[in-house]
């Protein structure tokens, strides 16, 4: 059985933003968005952190910036720790709520002090994100080539924390662990088994509004492909009770996933230095016991980068987390 969990969280500037998530917690792929639902009746649990570490950008480049007068910035790291809850409204339609806690480290920015450029560390912005209802219903089956659709629809509610402040000012939108308003999102999941094999693929887009501070972050097309393989499943005896079995099963996994997003807008002014293609290549794995519990972990490493202007590069992202159905 394969217990759909949601991990999605609130749009913020291109690169350094958590991802947009459908994640599986029990079999297929963890990143990629499967073409599957919960039986009627049914709850999936999950727990999942995913950090991104990045190449800081050099004072220079940000003193630069501060003389150019552009919008430039670094961080070091960005942290999402999600809690996801799934259930079964049907045998073909599964709902699914997540909320994000979000926190960045080391955000440095140049800044001018008396026409002199000086690199200014600023506090980590933590904080609650937004929170993400999103839903998928199975389409019937058009053929016998087993393959399945689902259509994807839901919406992000502005559920964030929009005023985090840093000696009595408000942060910048952009660093807000919430947007300040809600954003609508669909999309199409696909799935294909093959023997003990499965391929999956999702399209989802996220259309962003204006929220806290004029801004709006620029809408997302997050796009994935994944292949995934499961290796027999091995009995383990329990101590008390000889008649009574566990089963342990490893899932092999391999995505790519792609995040392309728009410019930022703020005060109704584009900002150069947002948006962009970003593409991963993570390989992953997957411990279920029971088809009940499973432990999952990936590191993604970008193998496209294409963002606008002058950002921090992805060194690379990681992905750990634990699923329960019941």
């Amino acid at each position: 059985m394969l217990a759909l969990t949601l991990a999605t969280a609130s749009p913020t500037v291109y690169a350094d933003h958590p991802s947009a998530t459908f994640g599986a917690s029990q079999a297929g792929p963890l990143i990629t968005i499967p073409a599957t639902a919960l039986p009627a009746g049914k709850w999936s649990t999950a727990l999942r952190t995913e950090r991104l570490s990045f190449s800081p950008l050099s004072d220079t480049v940000l003193e630069q910036a501060a003389l150019d007068n552009e919008d430039i910035h670094s961080v070091d790291s960005l942290a999402t720790h999600y809690a996801s809850l799934a259930y079964g409204v049907t045998d073909r339609f599964t709902l699914g709520l997540t909320i994000p806690y979000i926190s960045r480290e080391g955000i440095r920015a140049g800044e001018l002090h008396d026409a002199t450029p000086e690199v200014h560390t600023h506090q980590d912005a933590d904080g609650l994100g937004d929170a993400t209802l999103l839903g998928q219903y199975l389409l019937p089956p058009a053929d016998a080539k087993n393959i399945t659709l689902g259509l994807l629809f839901g919406v992000q509610l502005a559920t964030g924390d929009d005023q985090v402040k840093e000696a009595g000012s408000l942060v910048d939108a952009e660093f807000q662990p919430g947007s300040g308003t809600w954003h609508p999102m669909f999309g199409l999941a696909a799935s294909k088994r093959i023997g003990n094999s499965n391929l999956d693929a999702n399209l989802l887009y996220l259309h962003t509004r204006e929220g806290s501070q004029e801004t709006r972050i620029g809408t997302l097309i997050n796009y994935n492909l994944a292949w995934s393989y499961r290796f027999n499943t091995e009995p383990v005896e329990d101590d008390h009770n000889h008649d009574d079995h566990q089963h342990l099963t490893w899932d092999a996994i391999i995505e790519l996933n792609g995040e392309l997003r728009g410019k930022n807008e703020s005060h109704h002014h584009k900002e150069d230095h947002s948006g962009g293609n970003l593409v991963y290549l993570t390989p992953g794995a997957r411990l279920t016991i029971s088809e009940k519990f499973s432990l999952y972990a990936s590191i993604g490493i970008p193998v496209i980068d294409d963002s606008n202007g002058i950002q921090a590069d992805v060194d690379y992202r990681t992905n750990i987390g634990l699923g329960v159905s019941f």
